[in-house]
């Protein structure tokens, strides 16, 4: 009996140790093209080519940011990504809050299928859509234009908003509203003073993850501009050239790109984790 028991600890450590060590190769995987990306936006590219990478503390500098700051053709981009961004976050969540609250409380047939069918937009490749969509802008003006990638990111990124908000709204109890609807109110206060307040946290993580989706699509902004509407993610990979590369310089716009992702991702995973878990698959 306490061989047996003996020999089932043994495994659970092992179990737990074996776990362990895979998550930490993971994590140096995941972490290792960051943490280098960083070291060469601090150190001399000269100092890390060398046959031994010399990383002595007296040897790092932070003038390629002061240069990218200081340059007016990586500070368009950088504006450009933020009206982008807090543009098509507004408009997700203003048109994706009332939808999601309007699926999550009438019951009404084909409700489960339309929510389906929303979450198809998510499952076609962008690549696909790539060339009808730079034909559509290009003929209705909108080609290289903010508001044309503005409208292309909201139709591409509501879906999965409204997805998360469902399952957010669905959770607050229906009582609450009842009980407001006897004192008076009608269905867009209580909307508005009772469902969007207690669903905050969500609908801020919801909204946190539509902005770093705009804030840091390639693709798209690839395809739909040239000039005028670049973004910081094409900025950055502009950096490389055709014969040789500023690895400085595209390292500091790589980490001045991915700061902004990874301090939101931190500050609201538990919440998106959550909502892409448990979106609209309740009722």
């Amino acid at each position: 009996m306490r061989e047996s028991w003996l020999s089932r600890n043994l495994r659970h450590h092992l179990t737990a140790w074996t776990c362990g060590a895979l998550v930490i190769v993971v994590m140096v995987i995941f972490l290792a093209p960051f943490v280098w990306m960083i070291a060469y936006s601090v150190y001399p590219s000269t100092a890390l080519q060398a046959g031994v990478p010399d990383l002595s503390l007296t040897n790092i500098t932070l003038d390629s940011y002061g240069q990218l700051f200081s340059d007016p053709m990586f500070l368009g981009p950088i504006v450009n990504s933020v009206i982008v961004g807090l543009s098509t976050t507004v408009m997700c969540m203003a048109a994706g809050a009332a939808c999601a609250y309007a699926i999550a409380r009438f019951r009404f047939r084909g409700r489960q299928p339309l929510l389906l069918s929303m979450m198809t937009v998510q499952a076609i490749p962008v690549i696909v859509l790539a060339v009808p969509l730079f034909i559509l802008l290009r003929s209705v003006g909108l080609y290289d234009q903010l508001l044309g990638l503005i409208v292309t990111y909201t139709a591409f990124i509501l879906p999965l908003v409204i997805w998360m908000l469902v399952s957010f709204f669905e959770e607050i109890p229906p009582s609450l509203e009842r009980a407001a609807r006897i004192d008076g109110c009608n269905r867009l206060q209580i909307m508005y003073k009772i469902a969007f307040p207690l669903a905050a946290p969500g609908m801020a993580a919801t909204a946190i993850l539509a902005f770093i989706t705009s804030w840091s699509d390639f693709f798209l902004a690839k395809v739909l501009t040239s000039n005028t509407a670049v973004t910081l993610p094409v900025k950055t990979a502009a950096f490389q050239g055709l014969f040789a590369m500023d690895y400085t310089s595209a390292a500091t716009a790589g980490v001045i790109t991915a700061i902004p992702v990874l301090v939101l991702t931190l500050v609201a995973q538990k919440w998106i984790i959550r909502g892409l878990t448990e979106g609209a698959v309740k009722g």
